[in-house]
């Protein structure tokens, strides 16, 4: 009896002890490139390239890992960037998003893999700049979308790297009246974000 109790006592603290998570904190800072996908205006006018422009992101995470499964809440913010949408039209672009991450990390805390995804909400804002010839217009606009991305990485130690395919939905710029008194009809595209980033746990 003495050695089932023994037996049975061994068997429930190895347990506890293999599902005890790893609590961490996170911050990161990484390369990225804004696309405005699919770009058109709301008056069903279609332009006919996909722009891309470079950032950068900075980002901070709160999570836990506990037998190759890490689970995190994630902000980030994107930085400003400049989509030349036509010749006549230019807008900036900024986002702040919040997402829940869940992750597979298969390996130790010396070195594991990183493949998963999230979802959140992004809000994202964007700044119209239009001209043609004398006739001009200015407006902005903000978005708050659902969201969601792909996440790839090496973690090792107190560090990781990640690749990040991050999605915020259709977004808009302003639209109101131009400096000649015509209707000018909202910008709107896909604001979609690839990024590598370097993330030091503390």
């Amino acid at each position: 009896m003495r050695r089932l109790l023994i037996t049975i006592f061994a068997i429930f603290f190895s347990a506890i002890n293999v599902s005890v998570a790893e609590n961490y904190s996170m911050m990161s800072l990484g390369y990225t490139k804004h696309i405005a996908e699919d770009p058109h205006d709301s008056g069903g006018t279609t332009y006919f390239k996909d722009p891309e422009e470079n950032g950068f992101v900075l980002g901070i995470a709160f999570g836990q890992r506990s037998n190759g499964i890490s689970t995190e809440i994630e902000t980030n913010y994107y930085s400003e960037v400049s989509q030349k949408l036509t010749s006549d039209v230019t807008v900036d672009v900024s986002t702040i998003a919040s997402m829940f991450n869940a992750m597979a990390t298969p390996g130790e805390s010396e070195f594991y893999g990183i493949i998963g995804g999230g979802a959140g909400f992004g809000y994202s804002m964007v700044d119209t700049s239009y001209r043609s010839g004398s006739n001009t217009f200015n407006g902005d606009q903000n978005t708050f979308n659902f969201a969601y991305q792909l996440i790839l990485g090496l973690g090792s130690d107190n560090y990781e790297l990640v690749f990040k395919h991050s999605n915020f939905g259709e977004v808009e710029g302003g639209s109101g009246t131009t400096s000649d008194g015509d209707a000018y009809n909202a910008d709107e595209f896909d604001s979609k974000y690839n990024s590598i980033a370097f993330r030091i746990k503390f």
